[in-house]
């Protein structure tokens, strides 16, 4: 099959999130299966000189946008069978940031021109697959609007869902500004979810198929309490609705090969991960104590990952003999919170304001326990690295985390981390109170890192079910 993926982001050119993670990873595996893929996101400025010193500049095409004529190039870079497309305008594009306060016209645009692009190919893809609000009105565009009536005729769509918070919420005149369609779409309720013009409803109402990132996040959104509004529309295409669970690059994340890390390791020989552990301690000027445990967590900053919760928690235990370090920022009031921490807790705390890959990379290396106490969490990715690296997740019993965080047993040996589940009543500390004891008997931590490393959370099985999906809409 020729399949079209178009979104906002793609690991490792432009990355914000989870979202650029899987636009990075999946094709790569849709490749090896044998399909054409075809990967197009906006050319931001920002992505950096190494990559785009490997451009090819393409075509260049003029298309009519608000009434005016607007331009883009296209450029291309081939890496592992995939061809990676960057849709170029400045206008829109050269900015600082992936995201901004006029992304409503600059993906009104994105989507417009990929349209363009796909209408004016050779060959007509089988599939496009689009992600998230940023793209999800095309397949909205592509059914309605007479331009594309012949790409419609032979093209299927499929959108996925990675976060159903975020659903581009705007007026009435921004969707009639924007897109150039019929005001009856709006009135007659097709774009139109409570007073706004929603495209990721449109996209819910418009899309063949629909997925989320995992099995267990597909079921919430069908409730009230996860839909974020939209779970009856949901429920209307719950046939349509599948829940494929993310993997991770294993070639990006791999502690036996790893470049950003101290020193390699393996299930096998876990030395490398004390090495691991004493780097990051003496770089954040921490005691290097091997018998102390180490918790991290690389987040954003929100009121969804649950910081709330360590507000509440991380005091009990740092009394104790544990050494935390965090890497991550968001909300002024959260990031207040640990800089607090940092200072109360001198030389058992450090706190990292920001994002660092390779710094990222040594924590989840070196780190005995990973974080994720989120209230939601449609896939996660952090607790799948983490796991890979031997780092033991403790975890809200929620979305992905469901999927993929197994319960130590340790009569079985069996389970690969620890749960909390917030709606059952069972706390976080209680969880982290688990883990602290099993840490300190070596037998049990050495079977849960073992558990964990030998799991196998790479894209191959879930892109096995997106060729199914693909398939089953010819």
């Amino acid at each position: 099959m020729k399949i079209v993926m178009a979104a906002a982001e793609c690991a490792p050119f432009a990355k914000a999130g989870g979202l650029a993670d899987v636009i990075g990873a999946l094709p790569l595996e849709l490749v090896k299966l044998g399909h054409e893929v075809q990967v197009i996101i906006p050319k931001y400025s920002l992505i950096h000189e190494r990559y785009q010193e490997q451009f090819r500049k393409v075509e260049v095409h003029s298309f009519e946008f608000k009434e005016k004529t607007a331009t883009y190039t296209m450029h291309e870079l081939i890496k592992h069978g995939v061809q990676f497309l960057f849709l170029e305008n400045d206008s829109y594009f050269e900015r600082d940031s992936i995201y901004g306060p006029d992304d409503a016209e600059r993906y009104a645009f994105f989507t417009r021109a990929v349209l363009d692009f796909l209408a004016r190919s050779e060959t007509a893809p089988d599939v496009v697959h689009v992600h998230d609000w940023h793209t999800a009105v095309l397949p909205f565009l592509l059914k309605e609007d007479p331009h594309y009536q012949q790409l419609s005729s032979r093209v299927k769509t499929v959108l996925t869902i990675h976060n159903i918070q975020f659903q581009g919420n705007f007026s009435k005149s921004v969707f009639l500004e924007q897109y150039r369609m019929d005001e009856s779409f709006y009135d007659n309720g097709q774009v139109e979810w409570h007073g706004n013009f929603n495209s990721l409803k449109t996209g819910i109402l418009y899309a063949d198929k629909l997925t989320t990132v995992s099995p267990n996040y597909r079921d919430e959104i069908l409730t009230e309490a996860y839909g974020e509004g939209l779970q009856h529309l949901l429920g209307e295409r719950e046939a349509d609705l599948q829940g494929i669970l993310n993997g991770i690059d294993t070639n990006a994340y791999d502690p036996q090969g790893d470049e950003h890390i101290a020193q390699t390791f393996s299930a096998g020989d876990l030395q490398g991960k004390q090495a691991n552990k004493r780097a990051i301690q003496k770089r954040c000027g921490l005691p290097e104590q091997a018998d102390v445990p180490l918790l991290t967590m690389i987040s954003r900053l929100s009121g969804q990952k649950g910081i709330d919760v360590l507000e509440q928690t991380l005091l009990e235990f740092l009394e104790g003999d544990v050494q935390f370090v965090l890497l991550g920022s968001g909300e002024a009031r959260f990031e207040e919170f640990f800089q607090r921490l940092e200072v109360d807790y001198a030389g058992k705390v450090s706190v990292h304001l920001g994002f660092d890959e390779s710094f990222a990379h040594q924590l989840y290396a070196g780190a005995d326990i990973f974080l994720m106490p989120s209230h939601f969490e449609p896939c996660g990715l952090s607790q799948l690295i983490s796991m890979r690296y031997g780092t033991i997740p403790v975890a809200n019993r929620t979305g992905g985390l469901r999927d993929t965080v197994e319960e130590y047993d340790e009569v079985q040996t069996t389970g690969t981390g620890f749960l909390s589940d917030f709606k059952a009543g069972v706390h976080f500390d209680e969880a982290l109170s688990r883990a602290l004891s099993f840490y300190h008997q070596p037998e049990h931590w050495k079977a849960l890192i073992r558990n964990g490393m030998k799991r196998d959370s790479s894209w191959s099985r879930s892109a096995k079910e997106y060729e199914q999906l693909y398939a089953s809409l010819n």
